[in-house]
């Protein structure tokens, strides 16, 4: 008889002031560059006299800069997150392809991957378009819910898996078109398993539309995907079954390829 054993919980290793000093750390966005101490004190919680000590330490190292009262991130962030991209096989496979398809489209071209149930991209290819403003770009952490590489990662998850998070969201409604419902929302994500890609109809930018399809390893799993998004009049009028459609699908399986993936791990 199979005797499972509970896991030690993760927090029994954590250690309290390097949780925060990341907490600290995270707290920086590309929206919010330049932050106070009673701005960092605020968003994490953490007392400012224990803050001040914490980001003191870090400026020490080279992980923050203090300019005129106010803090940034330093060299060392970017020094360790061009090591981490430098390993991202992902990205420098993809790279071709997806350059391939936005001179394709004429449209910008992304690889992201879910991490913690929100879409973190990857790499962005701008079209040689104007596209006026768009929320994405590299190390831009956007909603699953409501973009259409969020959607289609979240289809290659187990349902139960979902529904069980989505049971424990508010979900925004960013435009009219935000599925909210949770519902809803697993209606939707089990049409995408069935169709193979995920389209985005204005659903987290108002004007924008996208049209997302998985990435496989050499196991079959998804790991990433990609999308092509655009201004709304640029973009086809029906996106399912368009052949832009199609050409995300296959820039994805071609990366799948290049990544190990077998061609009937990748039928719907």
């Amino acid at each position: 008889m199979f005797i499972r054993t509970r896991a030690p919980s993760p927090r029994r290793y954590t250690v309290d002031a390097a949780a925060k000093a990341l907490e600290l750390l995270m707290a920086f966005s590309f929206s919010e560059p330049r932050l106070s101490l009673a701005a960092l004190a605020a968003r994490t919680g953490i007392p400012r006299a224990t803050a001040f000590r914490l980001l003191s330490t870090l400026e020490g190292a080279g992980f923050v800069v203090k300019e005129s009262g106010d803090y940034r991130l330093g060299i060392k962030c970017f020094v360790l997150g061009n090591i981490a991209a430098a390993n991202l096989d992902l990205r420098q496979v993809a790279q071709p392809h997806l350059g391939a398809l936005r001179d394709l489209t004429g449209e910008t071209t992304h690889i992201a991957v879910l991490d913690h149930w929100q879409v973190v991209y990857l790499e962005r290819l701008p079209s040689p378009k104007p596209v006026g403003f768009m929320r994405s770009r590299a190390g831009a952490i956007l909603p699953a819910y409501c973009t259409g590489l969020g959607k289609v990662l979240l289809a290659s998850r187990p349902e139960q898996d979902v529904a069980a998070w989505a049971a424990t969201q508010t979900f925004k409604a960013w435009t009219p078109q935000t599925i909210t419902a949770r519902k809803r929302l697993i209606e939707e994500l089990r049409a995408i398993r069935a169709r193979g890609y995920a389209v985005d109809e204005q659903e987290h930018e108002l004007g924008v539309r996208c049209i997302a399809a998985p990435v496989r390893n050499h196991q079959g799993e998804v790991v990433a995907a990609i999308s092509v998004a655009g201004p709304t009049e640029r973009m086809p009028r029906t996106l399912v079954g368009s052949d832009m459609a199609k050409a995300v699908v296959a820039a994805a399986q071609e990366i799948s390829i290049h990544l190990g993936a077998a061609q009937e791990s990748m039928v719907s």
